[in-house]
C-alpha cells in the first residue's frame, strides 16, 4: 500500500557517537541507551511518530512543523540541562527539519520531502537545530524561539537550492536572530532615470507574508533555463489595436506558444506583473528604455528573455523582437517581420517569430527533442480573431485580480465572437466556479461541457490551461464514477498529477498551488497539506479572495471557526477595498451560522 502526503520530517544524529563506540563501546551503549530514553518520548509527546532509528540517528514525521520544532527545542533543552547536572560523557545531537512531499510505503518514507531533511541535518552542529525556509516560515509566530538565516545550499540530487535557517533554542542567542521575511527586491536605479523603489503593493505584501508566515523561495525547474517574455508594446499609433489592446494580444500569444515549448520554465506573466508594479516600472517605461526590461527579467532570476513591438510604416505591420541571453549578454535571436493587415500577425507572425526562437534556443543550448514547432499553432491554442481575443485579455486580467464574475462575463463574450476558442470556454469554466452561486455553477457546467468538446487540443498539452483543464476533467470524472472505487481512484491519482506538474513546470505561478491545495482539501482530504500550498499562492497573487476562502474552510477543518473566520478578517483588514471584500463578509455569515 503506498500513500502519498504533506509531512515534516526530522532527522536527529548523535555527535561523535561512532568515536565514542571505538573509545568505549559499553560506555556509548550506556550513552546510547539514555539518549533515546530522551528523544523517543519527546518525538510522541509532540505528536511525532518514530520512522525508524539507524543506530544513534531518528528519523521521525509530524503533522505540525510547530510541533516538529518545539519537540527539536525541548529535546535540545534536556540535554543540555542533563549535561550540565550529569557527571562524564555529555550526549549532543544535532536536528534537521523539513517539511514537503513524501510517499508512504509500508513501514518507510520515500521522496524530495525526506532527502532534503536527511541533508540539512548532517549541516548542523552540536546542539543546533537547522530548518529548511519552508519549516521556518510555516512556524513564525507559532514557536517561542526565533531562527537565524545560515546559508543557501545545493544539496545533493536536490533541483534547487535551500535556503537553511538555524533555531535558536539558547535564550542567550536571541539576539543573533534575522528575519525570514526580507525576501523582497532590493531597490535599483537604471541609469539617471527614476530610482525603481518598492511602493504599494509591496507593503501589502509584507502584511501578509507577517500574518501568514509565507516562504519567498523561487523555485527552478531542473536544467531548464527560466525564459520571462516582457510585455510587447504597441507602437503602431492605431486608435483600433490601442481598443483591442494589441500589445497584450501579442505578448499572450507568445506566451501562450512558449507554454507548449518543453524546454524553458516560463516566468509566470503574473508574476512579471506583480514585480513590475511593485519596483513601480510603468507600460512607457517598459517600451522606451531596454534597462527597465532588463531589471525586470533579472528579478524573476531569468536567464532569456524576450522583448519586442508591434510597429505600423504606411500599409505594412512590422513584428519585431530579440531573444537575449541575459547571462552571457549575447543575442540569441532577432527577428523583424511583415505583414499587410493587423489580423496576419496573430494570424501567421507570432507563429513564425515562436518558431525561430524556438530553433534558435535548440541550436544554442543543444537540446535534444522531437520537434521545434509545437503541435498547434496559435489560432488552436487560443483564437485568431482579435475582438475575441480583445475579450478574453480583459477577462484575464479581471479575473486575475479577483473581480470574477465580470472577468467570466467577458470570456464568454470571447466565445461568443469564436464559438472554437476552447481556452476562453475553460477559464470561463474557472472563473465561474469561484462565484460560487447556483447561476454561475450553472455557467461552469455550460462552459466546461463546451471546454471538454475540444478535449483533444489539451491531450499533450503542458500549458499551465492544458493542465488546469485535464485536472478539472478528471475531477468531474472522479464525481461521475465515486461508486466505482477502481474508476474514482483512477480520476482522482490523475487529478493530482496534472494539477502537481503545474507546480513543477511553473513554480512561480499561483495556479497551480492554488489547485494543488484544492484536490488536497476536497478530495484527499490533506487539509492541513492544502493549507501550506493556499498559502504559497497566496504568497504569489496576495489579493486574489479565492485562496482566502478555501484556506478559510480548510483551516476550518483543523483549527475550528473561529480560525477560519481570523483568515477572512485578515484579508478584508488587508485589501479594505478589494473586490473579494464582499465575497469575505458572506463566507464568514455562512461559517458562523454552520453552513459546509
Amino acid at each position: 500500500m503506498e500513500t502519498r502526503k504533506l509531512a515534516v520530517i526530522m532527522f536527529t544524529d548523535m555527535v561523535g557517537y561512532s568515536k565514542k563506540v571505538g573509545e568505549n563501546e559499553t560506555g556509548a551503549l550506556q550513552l546510547l541507551t539514555e539518549h533515546n530514553a530522551i528523544l523517543r518520548p519527546q518525538i510522541e509527546a509532540h505528536n511525532g511518530n518514530v520512522i525508524k532509528t539507524i543506530g544513534d540517528a531518528f528519523m521521525a514525521d509530524f503533522d505540525s512543523a510547530a510541533n516538529a520544532v518545539n519537540c527539536a527545542v525541548e529535546i535540545q533543552r534536556l540535554l543540555a540541562h542533563r549535561n550540565v547536572s550529569a557527571a562524564g560523557e555529555p550526549i549532543e545531537v544535532r536536528v534537521g527539519i523539513h517539511v514537503g512531499d513524501v510517499i508512504y510505503r509500508e513501514d518507510d518514507v520515500f521522496g524530495d520531502g525526506v532527502n532534503i531533511a536527511s541533508r540539512i541535518e548532517p549541516l548542523a552542529g552540536s546542539a543546533q537545530i537547522f530548518v529548511s525556509r519552508d519549516v521556518a516560515s510555516m512556524t513564525l509566530g507559532k514557536v517561542d524561539s526565533p531562527v537565524k538565516y545560515v546559508d543557501t545550499y545545493e544539496l545533493k540530487n536536490i533541483s534547487r537550492p535551500v535556503q537553511v535557517y538555524e533555531v535558536l533554542w539558547d535564550p542567550c542567542r536571541v539576539d543573533e536572530a534575522t528575519s525570514i521575511l526580507n525576501t523582497m527586491p532590493k531597490a535599483k536605479k537604471a541609469g539617471g532615470k527614476r530610482p525603481l523603489v518598492l511602493v504599494g503593493g509591496a507593503a501589502v505584501l509584507v502584511l501578509l507574508l507577517v500574518l501568514f508566515g509565507l516562504r519567498g523561495e523561487s523555485p527552478t525547474a531542473s536544467g531548464k533555463p527560466r525564459l520571462a517574455v516582457i510585455a510587447f508594446s504597441d507602437q503602431t499609433g492605431d486608435a483600433a489595436l490601442a481598443k483591442v489592446q494589441m500589445d497584450k494580444i501579442v505578448t499572450d500569444a507568445v506566451i501562450q506558444r512558449f507554454y507548449e515549448f518543453p524546454h524553458t520554465q516560463l516566468v509566470s506573466p503574473l508574476r512579471l506583473s506583480k514585480i513590475q508594479k511593485d519596483l513601480d516600472i510603468n507600460t512607457k517605461d517598459l517600451a522606451e528604455d531596454p534597462e527597465f526590461r532588463e531589471t525586470l527579467a533579472r528579478q524573476t532570476d531569468s536567464r532569456l528573455m524576450i522583448t519586442g513591438a508591434v510597429r505600423k510604416l504606411g500599409k505594412t505591420f512590422r513584428l519585431s523582437a530579440d531573444f537575449e541571453d541575459l547571462e552571457t549578454g549575447r543575442l540569441i535571436g532577432k527577428a523583424s517581420l511583415e505583414a499587410f493587415s493587423a489580423e496576419e500577425i496573430l494570424n501567421t507572425l507570432v507563429d513564425t517569430l515562436c518558431n525561430r526562437f524556438q530553433a534558435k534556443m535548440v541550436a544554442e543550448f543543444g537540446i535534444q527533442k522531437r520537434a521545434v514547432q509545437s503541435d498547434l499553432n496559435v489560432g488552436e491554442l487560443t483564437t485568431l480573431s482579435l475582438d475575441a481575443y480583445s475579450h478574453f485579455i480583459k477577462g484575464q486580467e479581471l479575473y486575475k485580480r479577483g473581480r470574477l464574475r465580470e472577468g467570466a462575463n467577458e470570456l464568454v463574450k470571447a466565445t461568443q465572437l469564436d464559438t472554437n476558442f476552447a481556452l476562453a470556454y475553460s477559464m470561463a469554466a474557472c472563473a465561474f466556479s469561484f462565484v460560487k452561486t447556483p447561476e454561475a455553477d450553472a455557467m461552469m457546467n455550460l462552459n466546461s461541457e463546451k471546454a471538454r468538446q475540444y478535449q483533444d487540443r489539451f491531450v499533450d498539452g503542458i500549458s499551465k490551461e492544458s493542465l488546469i483543464f485535464k485536472g478539472n476533467d478528471a475531477w468531474y470524472k472522479f464525481y461521475d464514477f465515486e461508486t466505482e472505487s477502481d474508476s474514482s481512484k483512477f480520476y482522482a491519482d490523475k487529478c493530482l498529477s496534472s494539477y502537481r506538474l503545474i507546480t513543477d513546470l511553473y513554480p512561480d505561478d499561483r495556479d497551480g498551488y492554488y489547485y494543488y491545495g484544492l484536490y488536497l482539501h476536497y478530495l484527499g482530504e490533506d487539509h492541513q497539506g492544502a493549507i501550506v500550498q493556499f498559502e504559497k499562492a497566496i504568497e504569489l497573487s496576495p489579493e486574489w479572495f479565492p485562496t482566502y476562502r478555501d484556506m478559510a474552510y480548510a483551516t476550518r477543518k483543523v483549527e475550528g471557526d473561529d480560525a477560519a473566520v481570523k483568515i477572512l478578517q485578515e484579508y478584508i483588514l488587508a485589501f479594505p477595498d478589494g473586490p473579494g471584500r464582499n465575497y469575505a463578509l458572506q463566507e464568514i455569515v455562512k461559517i458562523r451560522n454552520g453552513a459546509s
